[in-house]
């Protein structure tokens, strides 16, 4: 069981995957801003980072024996967590994504907080520039309203400076509560890379209750602004983000069929050229086993804190490095 260094009761929890350059600015920036309780996930990067995460005093680092997407990184995160750890709070983010606020203070604002804490926080998410990162913003869940009364409507925020509470958010800084985790469980390896954690925090407001968004607290995520339009993805990453999507819509409309047609026919609106491989991949999504996308639930033993020892194994091999 890994205690918790003075003062620090949130674990940040890092995925990488050959992106050296933006881990170091990544783990740089924790490091200045007061976060000393770090693990990366590693998903098999070929650029040096393995060799760079030994050499550092104060990362801990999990090496799976492939490559595990985004979601099954933040899914080992969260097993360690849970049956390795002591620490209150998880904040998850990927390695081109960082704090820009100093942790005692988020700290002292946990330890602040009248009337109870909600079951997960988000944050503001701008560029570096200082520009709103408009794929990170959180929003409201409209799953089951009726898609034609809503067709010209955005269900994200419109306006970042507003602290409110939301239905989903992104896992560009995300601040998970450690019993809303033994409680929701941990995201699918499934998904492998995107649409992650929209599900996972729709789960989260759903059965828990809304999470805060606190916009006086800022998270950079330095990437590239047009990462997320599908006319530049490979034929291999549209068909997840297609496939995703509408595993999403089946697990939480009522009008999932409506909502399935609408997203299918905007997409080839929007990319008319890549009509029959939007078409082949939801296809898959249609057909894919929404139960292998569920959250994966903690054992009884784990909840109990007794498979301390099963934890470790599990996530094998384990390099602790200072300590």
């Amino acid at each position: 069981m890994i205690n918790c260094t003075d003062g620090q009761e949130i674990l940040i929890g890092i995925v990488t995957l050959n992106r050296i350059d933006k881990l170091k600015r990544t783990l740089e920036e924790c490091s200045e801003q007061g976060f000393q309780d770090i693990v990366v996930v590693d998903n098999g990067s070929a650029d040096g980072t393995r060799d760079f995460l030994a050499r550092q005093p104060v990362v801990r680092a999990l090496f799976p024996e492939k490559n595990e997407g985004g979601s099954g990184g933040f899914n080992r995160l969260m097993h360690y967590f849970i049956e390795n750890t002591q620490h209150k709070w998880l904040l998850l983010f990927d390695d081109d994504a960082y704090p820009a606020f100093n942790m005692r203070v988020l700290s002292e604002c946990l330890k602040g907080e009248t009337g109870g804490h909600p079951p997960a926080y988000t944050f503001k998410v701008t560029y570096p520039d200082g520009t709103i990162c408009t794929m990170n913003r959180p929003g409201m869940n409209i799953l089951n309203t009726n898609p034609l009364k809503l067709l010209l409507l955005d269900h994200h925020i419109q306006d970042c400076n507003e602290a409110r509470m939301v239905d989903f958010a992104s896992f560009a800084g995300i601040l998970l509560k450690r019993e809303t985790i033994e409680e929701i469980g941990y995201v699918s390896k499934e998904f492998f890379i995107y649409s992650d954690d929209i599900y996972y925090t729709l789960a989260i407001s759903s059965r828990l209750g809304k999470i805060r968004y606190r916009p006086d607290f800022v998270f950079i995520h330095d990437c590239n602004r047009s990462s997320r339009r599908m006319g530049n993805q490979d034929s291999a990453r549209m068909q997840k983000d297609i496939a995703n999507k509408i595993v999403l819509l089946r697990e939480y409309s009522k009008y999932r069929f409506l909502y399935c047609v609408l997203y299918i026919c905007r997409q080839i609106l929007l990319n008319p050229k890549r009509t029959w491989g939007i078409l082949a991949a939801a296809r898959t999504g249609v057909s894919l086993d929404l139960e292998r996308y569920r959250n994966e639930m903690p054992s009884m033993d784990v909840l109990h804190g007794q498979s301390t020892s099963a934890g470790m194994q599990k996530e094998r091999p384990l390099m602790s490095v200072g300590g």
